[in-house]
Order: structure tokens, then sequence, then C-alpha cells
């Protein structure tokens, strides 16, 4: 098997340091389930603690830089200081949210200053993709995987589009109201088929550029897939599942491992997330039974499995700075934390609900749950500020390159006063600091802006 992996990469290790019961946050299954209870070994707070009142989002070390005149027209700063607790990509500033729309086919890319969506593009060639995990690398640039099958990546600055059509000039959508053909777009770096019907998990490795550059020279893609089609575009059938690593300048799958302890079967791995290490780390979409965590490492693809404790039912996947492994719970309680050092879990009580993740600033992890986005201590495991500011029920979150938390809502087919949007957070007071209202339908809650990334790939080793 030939190795993708340069030496510095083998050599690194993961960094130390509703009232009627129902389930509204399962749009896939439509399942329902009621509340339950379990012991935990987290504190509650009715505080935030560390945070504190910013107009940049509450960080206290955010860069003197943040004055958006000073914002590079590709979206990407360099030089910007990282506040307390790993937050921050890399001394980069990403400044884009990437945003899938699983009934158009499309992703959306939205200025996270200007708060314009600049560009929306067709993920699969039929229209017929279904997206919804996206993954931003180091540069800015976007791979989003398909529930129906097929993983393209999209360039996060323009000057990188290549010609392709043969018409003079790069074309490339320019607005939410200008989604061109595929064989048009330019700005499409490359599409692979993976000949499957349920392809969920997406996660770029951080590659081969020194800490202090602002580029994904080297990088890798994660996928999952479920090893044998299903009968329904969107699941799989019995057996295992399937983690490739994929070429993220060409798009080839260089490497491929098939794990037969984990469930391929109906959604099979639901969201996938990789460490410091660049090691993949993945989870099923939870049930009233446990689960399983799974983690691929990335020098030999040796895969191991843990089993995830009654009273989680998980649904989104993070990494923290210290390489602890986080999981939302949509049942019970409302996330759960895994150490992979010690081999232990500690549950976090008081909500359920639970979709997305993202860490910010000062050492807080962020969870959204129903209609709210809840602050956890991401060492202390208290609670603290909580955002609900809107009815909707939210999906995803991620964190800009300003230290603003964006919120993506889920637009409920069946209520037609539903309308989804992205909200920008200061988490400061976890007030809304800005709305972009032009989504569609979005189910997106993987790392929409590569902070999560830059989060695990630069905390400080020891």
């Amino acid at each position: 098997m030939p190795s993708h992996r340069p030496a510095w990469i083998v050599a690194l290790t993961v960094a130390c340091g509703s009232s009627d019961g129902s389930n509204p946050f399962h749009p896939e299954t439509g399942e329902d389930g009621a509340e339950t209870s379990s012991s935990a070994s987290a504190s509650t707070s009715a505080t935030q603690g560390s945070a504190s009142a910013d107009t940049t989002g509450g960080s206290l070390d955010t860069a003197s830089d943040d004055d958006p005149a000073d914002a590079s027209d590709d979206g990407v700063n360099l030089d910007v200081g990282v506040p307390e607790g790993g937050f921050g990509s890399c001394g980069c500033e990403l400044d884009y949210l990437w945003v899938a729309d699983y009934q158009l086919s499309t992703v959306s890319k939205i200025n996270t200053i200007t708060l314009v969506e600049e560009a929306r593009y067709l993920t699969r060639a039929d229209a017929a993709g279904n997206p919804s995990r996206t993954s931003v690398n180091l540069a800015g640039d976007v791979a989003v995987a398909n529930r129906h099958g097929g993983l393209v990546k999209f360039w996060g600055e323009i000057d990188d589009c290549v010609e392709s059509n043969g018409i003079p000039g790069i074309q490339t959508s320019t607005g939410p109201d200008d989604v061109l053909p595929w064989d048009q777009e330019e700005c499409r770096a490359w599409y692979t088929d993976f000949g499957s019907t349920n392809q969920r998990p997406v996660a770029w490795t951080r590659g081969t550029n020194p800490k202090e550059a602002c580029d994904a020279t080297g990088a890798k893609v994660w996928t999952v897939t479920s090893e044998n089609p299903g009968l329904f575009p969107g699941l799989g059938a019995a057996g295992g599942v399937i983690a490739y690593v994929v070429d993220g300048d060409t798009g080839a799958i260089e490497d491929q491992v098939t794990i037969a302890g984990f469930d391929g079967s109906m959604f099979g791995a639901y969201g996938g997330a990789v460490d410091g290490g660049n090691n993949l780390w993945f989870s099923p979409l939870g049930t009233f039974s446990p689960g399983k965590l799974a983690r691929v490492d990335f020098d030999s693809l040796a895969p191991q499995i843990w089993d995830i404790p009654q009273g989680v039912s998980s649904y989104g996947i993070t990494v923290d700075h210290t390489g602890r492994v986080w999981l939302a719970s949509t049942l019970g309680n409302g996330a759960a934390r895994f150490d992979p050092v010690s081999e232990t879990w500690d549950l976090v009580p008081g909500f359920w609900g639970g979709s997305g993740l993202a860490e910010g600033p000062d050492d807080w992890m962020y969870v959204s749950a129903g209609n709210t986005v809840r602050a956890i201590g991401v060492d202390s495991l208290e609670q603290g500020l909580v955002w609900d500011e809107q009815m909707e029920a939210v999906k995803g979150v991620s964190f800009d390159g300003m230290g603003f938390l964006w919120a993506v809502t889920y637009h409920d087919e069946k209520d037609p006063k539903s309308m989804a949007a992205a909200y920008k957070i200061d988490v400061a007071t976890m007030t809304t600091a800005g709305v972009y209202p032009g989504i569609g339908d979005p189910y997106t809650y993987s790392d929409m802006t590569g902070n999560a990334l830059g989060s695990v790939a630069c905390a400080p080793e020891g």
C-alpha cells in the first residue's frame, strides 16, 4: 500500500493538552423519542465565566486586525491572533461559511463579514446528491459529501479556479441566483464518485505546510461510506463501513480500509472529525441502543472502536484542542466527552436534542440543541450562557475567524412558517449580531468554516 503520509505527520501525536415527547431533530429519520435521564459528572452554572464582552465575538485575545476593512478579498487573512483555549485556525482568518442545501443539491459560500452569499454551486451533476456535511481546509477550500454518494471540492479563492469549459475567462457562480450548470462551473476543483448510496462524514487533514502558513499543501480528505449499497439513496445495507483517504489536490482515492465492526446499515457512519494527528473519528446516528465510536489511524489505517455509553444518542461529533472527542446527543444527555488516553467518558446532562458542536474561545464548547445553542466548559463541563433568540431548530454551529459563532437553522417542510437562516452570534453575551436569511433547505452541522480543523491542528503540543 503506497504511503501518502509525510514523515512529520507520522511522528505527530494528538495534541495534549418538545412537550409531546416527539423528537423534531431527526429530519432524515422521522423518529420519535422521549427524553430520558442519566447520571453524569458535570455541574451546572448560571454564567459563562471567562467569556468577556468584545465587539469581535467575545474573546479576550482576539487579534487587533479584526476590522473588516483589513480583510483580504479572498477571505483569508494572515497573522490573526489566537485566543486562549486552542481556538483559531493556525493564524488564518477564514471568512466564509459553507452551507449545504440538501434539496437543491448545492453548497452556498457566505461571507461572514459582509453577510453576502458570494457563490452557490451544484454538488453533483444530476442535482440529486443530497449534500449534508462540509469540511473546510486551512486555505479556505471546501469538501462536500453527498448523502446519496459522491465527494466534491470547491476552491475558496477565485484566483485558484482553472479554465476547463473552453470559454475564455473563468465562469463561476456570483451568488444564490447564479448556479451554473455542472459543465460550466470552473471553481469546482474535482468530483469523485464512490459508487455508494450512503456517504456522510467528510474531514480535511491539516497538510504538510508550516503552522504559520495559511495553505493546504499536502492536505488529504477523509470520507466514509457504507460497505454495501442500500436499497434507497442515503442508506446503506448490512455490512461494515469503508474509510477512505482522498488526495486533496486531485480527488484521487489513495487508501481505504473496511471496518467490519462498525454497522454500515441504514445511515451507517453519520459524522466525522479529525484530531491533531490527522486521525479520523466517526460515530453513528444514535438510537436507544448504545452505538460505537470509531477511530482510524492516519499512518497505519488501523481502526479502533469503543462503546458509546447508555444515555448518549449520538449525532454531531468534533474534537477539542486537547484531543478529546465530543458527541452531541439527541436523547438522554445533551452531550458527551471521550478521553482517548484514559478511554473514559463524561456526560453532560440538563438538556437534550443536541446536534452540532463547535469549540470556541476560552475553553468553551458550543452545542446546538433544539432552538438553542449552549456553552459547555471544555474542561469543567459546567453549563454557561444559552442563545435562544429564534424558534427554529438549530442544526449546525461553527466559528468564523473573528470569533463569532454561526448557527444554521433547519427548515421544517411540514411547517409553512418555518424559515431557515444563518445567525451570527456574539458569544460574550449570546446575542444575535447578524442574520443571513437567504438559505433554502440547509442541512449542515460539521465544520463549515475550517476553524474546527485549525483548533486541533495548531493547538499547543505537550
